[in-house]
């Protein structure tokens, strides 16, 4: 049976920007910025100055990009879909399914889910554009198993697309266990943030 293509909110072109090479960008309007300044670019105080304005021009498009991102979170919400990352553990999808495009290096696929009737429906995206990939995954009876885990699916010196404030939840389901990253809240409308009932279970 076919399952249901997911469609989550799109991403705005200064968002994939950002996420992409927001840090290059920021280097390239730091260098056409002052490139005026002749005497500037060929002395000693220029070049060491050079990456930290880049990375002050960096914070700043972050702080712009920071409302698009929450507004775009609060569709997907509002549509009934999280924006989240999937883990699968030794045989956690079902025979047959091959995620559409390769895990990053630490296993996560990224997607967007919802749950229905106590299945968890996951849509792969494309990392950097949020474009929908392939099909839809479909894991039917999931169990959602004791605690959060507030770990971060990243590091904290990560900088590129935020997984920073991410909780990472454990799924059971017909076929093993698997890990979900996205935000509490987001995790918790959807329905797969263990509740104080799967706590005390």
């Amino acid at each position: 049976m076919a399952v249901e293509k997911l469609e989550p909110a799109p991403r705005t072109w200064m968002e994939k920007t950002y996420d992409l090479a927001g840090i290059f960008v920021s280097l390239l309007i730091v260098v056409i910025v002052t490139i005026p300044w002749q005497a500037l670019r060929t002395s000693p105080l220029y070049l060491s100055a050079l990456f930290p304005a880049a990375f002050v021009v960096y914070l700043v498009i972050g702080l712009l990009v920071s409302p698009l991102k929450k507004r775009r979170v609060a569709q997907n919400l509002d549509r009934g879909m999280v924006e989240c990352s999937l883990r699968p553990g030794p045989k956690s999808l079902p025979s047959g399914y091959s995620p559409p495009a390769p895990a990053d290096k630490r296993g996560w696929i990224t997607g967007c889910a919802t749950v229905r009737g106590g299945a968890l429906i996951f849509q792969p995206v494309a990392a950097f554009t949020g474009t929908p990939v392939g099909e839809s995954l479909s894991l039917p009876n999931i169990e959602s198993l004791t605690g959060g885990l507030r770990t971060p699916a990243t590091p904290p010196w990560y900088l590129g697309r935020g997984r920073r404030d991410h909780t990472v939840v454990y799924l059971k389901t017909e076929t093993g266990v698997l890990e979900v990253a996205g935000s509490a809240t987001g995790l918790k409308s959807v329905g797969l943030y263990p509740t104080e009932e799967t706590r005390r279970a």
